[in-house]
């Protein structure tokens, strides 16, 4: 299976309005960023549809990976890399049925409960959180914290990919105390940044030497 990147950035134009999805992709890509996740809980193909056609056609040139939050026909027909899923999204083996062949599927993991359920699928990545306090969204469950997300990594048998709450510094603090994180995911600290590119490329070298 197709490895996914170590910093994923999340695209969202609820929490700040100055940059476009299309214009986050963009910073980011040139950045270096190998791996971004659309995330609009309002798509409409009237008003998103064409631009994440060309967010597609984007990250493409740039060969880095797109994921698709929840939206799985959506991601089949622009030929995304795959999709992220939620506990409360499309079940995981519907996607995995409806998916082209070698699409990659991440999912949420906010129990070791839930992910004793999962563990079997053919999964890229898991998505372990809130790490740190998030004003995002209410996940419903509170914040682990390193030594919390440290026995998640230790648990899971597949990639694990932090997030909630992180920025460039915690990012660097993660990499650090829990060695076997793969990733991480950053949505508001890149998002609503003064300069996102700059955020990407300190998230980068936060990343610990291969």
């Amino acid at each position: 299976m197709l490895s996914v990147g170590r910093i994923h950035i999340l695209t969202d134009t609820h929490l700040q309005s100055r940059f476009s999805h299309y214009d986050l992709a963009r910073m980011a890509l040139e950045a270096g960023i190998p791996t971004l996740q659309y995330r609009e809980k309002h798509f409409s193909p009237d008003r998103h549809k064409e631009e994440l056609i060309q967010i597609a056609r984007l990250v493409h040139r740039h060969g880095a990976q797109l994921f698709i939050n929840d939206y799985v026909e959506l991601a089949a027909e622009i030929g995304a890399t795959g999709v992220h899923l939620g506990e409360q999204d499309t079940p995981i083996e519907e996607a995995l049925r409806k998916l082209p062949a070698f699409s990659l599927v991440g999912a949420t993991v906010h129990t070791l409960a839930y992910y004793q359920r999962i563990r079997h699928l053919p999964l890229a990545y898991v998505g372990v959180g809130p790490v740190f306090p998030t004003s995002t969204k209410d996940p419903g469950y509170p914040p682990l914290g390193i030594e919390g997300l440290r026995q998640f990594v230790e648990a899971i048998t597949h990639p694990v990919i932090a997030i909630g709450g992180i920025t460039p510094d915690r990012a660097r603090e993660l990499f650090s105390a829990v060695p076997r994180l793969h990733g991480v995911a950053v949505l508001s600290a890149y998002c609503t940044a003064e300069d996102p590119s700059q955020v990407a490329r300190e998230l980068l070298q936060a990343l610990p030497p291969s």
